[in-house]
């Protein structure tokens, strides 16, 4: 009797040991997310959100150095010359309150990393952009049409299950 739970006890604990998180193609991977830049075509931020939405995300949030750094490394540099400007959407907003913050995704909006003098709410810049140079974070007016960059959950696979 006691060798049931026990043995259902390993299997499972094997089987949740042994899933890891992958991204379909086109996606990068980075801890347990997958990031999509879209910079072949341009989209206004609501739009921008409403299509990482349908990819099952949202536009991205950062939460550390280490994250912002993985996408402004070499993959940010690779857009500098693409058709959709100087900077990519991010899902940061405060069009519900201004200077309050948020992300899209509903999660705490505290690692930041402003571009000099910003945010500064010019002409009533509501939304989130990352500048493709230099990795800083500019308020942006949101009806500017833009590249973008999605996160969502990795998929989930058994790479090495018991």
């Amino acid at each position: 009797k006691m060798l049931f739970p026990l043995t259902l006890w390993i299997i499972i604990n094997c089987l949740l040991s042994a899933l890891d998180s992958h991204c379909a193609q086109g996606w990068l991977l980075y801890g347990d997310h997958c990031y999509h830049f879209e910079t072949e075509a341009v989209k206004n931020w609501q739009n921008a959100e409403a299509h990482c939405t349908s990819e099952q995300g949202h536009l991205v949030s950062f939460h550390s150095q280490e994250e912002l750094s993985f996408i402004t490394g070499e993959e940010l540099r690779k857009h500098i010359d693409s058709p959709t400007g100087i900077s990519l959407w991010m899902g940061g907003h405060d069009s519900v309150t201004e200077g309050g913050w948020e992300w899209t995704d509903g999660s705490p909006f505290r690692y930041i990393r402003w571009n000099a003098g910003n945010p500064d709410n010019y002409d009533g810049e509501d939304c989130l952009s990352i500048l493709v140079s230099n990795g800083y974070w500019n308020d942006d007016k949101c009806e500017n049409k833009r590249g973008y960059i999605c996160k969502r959950r990795g998929e989930k696979s058994c790479s090495n299950c018991c």
